[in-house]
């Protein structure tokens, strides 16, 4: 089955172009962090949701915030598979991956795979240190696929979406690629 990546542009789409985001997963990471003499201990602890944790919304890929940004769009046979959007970080020589998703028909098909790819040749292209990303400790299966394509856990945010992330299990978790240049 091929798979197309083609770079789409805001002025091709003036009422805008927006997706919806989806997953459903059964395991997270769990936040565990304690005060000790001298510092703190922090660990991501995988665990089971007890019942499975569905997150959706909808994400408008040409944002104002998303300014300067490319945005792919991969195709299988015609039909649209997956979206990325990445920007180049001149203050940290980076490539941020602000949005990345196949569309449920698609996965597990090489689609992801191919944007990722597409990202990691653009850093290397543009000659950045690596390129990273954000998704949350809930997100298990985006997790474990980042870890297949080499990306690393980097950091984390416990209140980056509300002061309950830690409760709720969504704490935002910081990932990134090394780009060998």
């Amino acid at each position: 089955m091929p798979i197309s990546i083609q770079q789409i542009y805001k002025e091709n789409y003036p009422a805008g172009k927006k997706v919806m985001f989806r997953y459903t997963s059964e395991r997270y990471y769990d936040v565990v962090f304690d005060e000790i003499d001298k510092g703190w201990t922090f660990t991501l602890r995988e665990e089971t949701f007890e019942q499975p944790f569905v997150k959706e919304m909808e994400e408008e890929l040409f944002e104002d915030y998303k300014e300067g940004s490319e945005v792919y769009l991969a195709e299988v046979e015609g039909a649209e598979a997956g979206v990325m959007v990445i920007q180049e970080m001149d203050w940290n020589q980076t490539v941020l991956i602000h949005d990345l998703y196949v569309d449920a028909a698609f996965q597990q098909q090489g689609v992801g795979r191919k944007l990722m790819n597409t990202a990691k040749n653009r850093a290397v292209e543009l000659g950045v240190r690596s390129v990273v990303l954000e998704t949350q400790t809930s997100n298990y299966p985006a997790i474990q696929f980042y870890l297949k394509n080499g990306f690393r856990v980097v950091g984390f945010n416990t209140i980056s979406y509300t002061n309950e992330d830690v409760a709720k299990k969504e704490v935002r978790l910081e990932m990134a690629y090394q780009v060998n240049s």
